[in-house]
């Protein structure tokens, strides 16, 4: 009880992260399906790391510092936190993938995305979500990377440091892989657990559901960008430290993002024209 005590003290946005999860997984997937992806995604994630802490593999060299943070839950010196935000990241970047690769629709209940098995399980949705999730870690590891001067604490360092803002480039090949096995594992199970679209359905309907998953990774940039701009007006930073490079690294990114999953989306969104007829109230 005191680690997840701890958790809500020390971590107050991976909670957040994983309550959007459960809250869009459990609308989008059910409460069945969205913890099968919950328990692999946090599975594998732990396994990489673990790995990668001790062998390189797939991330590069680089330590934790568990001594410093005795409060919280550690596993063969991987916190657990970390393994959480595995599942969470790699969901919101397949569920951004399928949503743009099925489309919209509108509804009944307004507006829903198309429910196709044969793209959820596609090689299209895989490819498009380990890249989604991969670019958001350009964004990720650099700045928590100076976690020690804005809450995050000095969780770890690579060793040596990478030309990426002191993060190697494996790093980004290793979210390259464990995203890649993630969405795969899960897409498996639901090849062979799965047999129509009609079983596809969620626990519960939300309010623009199928843009909740956009909403909440693009939140992720804007939370990044903000302890940027805090960092930039801290006293507590190192001179020395390329906030402002980081800054525009972000900044690039991030309209990267907008740009690509923006005409992603277009293509996407039904046309006006389909929508319901006039005097319907939509959700």
């Amino acid at each position: 009880m005191d680690y997840v005590i701890a958790m809500f003290e020390y971590r107050p946005y991976v909670v957040a992260l994983v309550v959007a999860f459960w809250v869009i997984a459990g609308a989008e997937r059910g409460f069945r399906r969205a913890g099968i992806w919950f328990v692999t995604g946090t599975l594998i994630g732990w396994l990489v790391e673990f790995s990668s802490t001790r062998n390189g593999f797939p991330f590069g060299d680089y330590v934790y510092h568990e001594a410093l943070f005795p409060e919280e839950l550690w596993i063969g010196g991987v916190p657990l936190f970390a393994s959480l935000s595995f599942a969470c990241l790699t969901y919101l970047g397949y569920s951004i993938a399928y949503t743009l690769l099925s489309g919209m629709r509108f509804g009944e209940r307004g507006l829903e995305r198309i429910e196709n098995r044969e793209v959820a399980i596609s090689v299209p949705v895989l490819l498009l979500a380990t890249a989604i999730i991969t670019w958001m870690d350009l964004v990720l590891d650099p700045v928590t990377h100076l976690g020690e001067y804005w809450g995050l604490g000095s969780l770890y360092h690579y060793d040596p440091p990478g030309i990426h803002f002191d993060v190697p480039l494996s790093n980004y090949g290793g979210w390259l892989f464990t995203s890649f096995a993630i969405v795969a594992v899960n897409q498996q199970i639901e090849r062979f657990t799965i047999r129509s679209s009609e079983e596809m359905r969620g626990a519960y309907r939300l309010p623009f559901q199928p843009l909740l998953c956009l909403m909440a990774d693009f939140g992720q940039y804007l939370f990044m960008i903000g302890v940027l701009f805090y960092l930039m007006g801290s006293d507590h930073v190192p001179s020395d430290t390329p906030l402002v490079g980081i800054l525009i690294s972000t900044l690039l990114i991030a309209a990267g993002y907008v740009v690509g999953v923006g005409t992603l989306l277009k293509r996407a969104l039904p046309s006006p024209s389909s929508g319901p007829e006039a005097g319907e109230v939509m959700s």
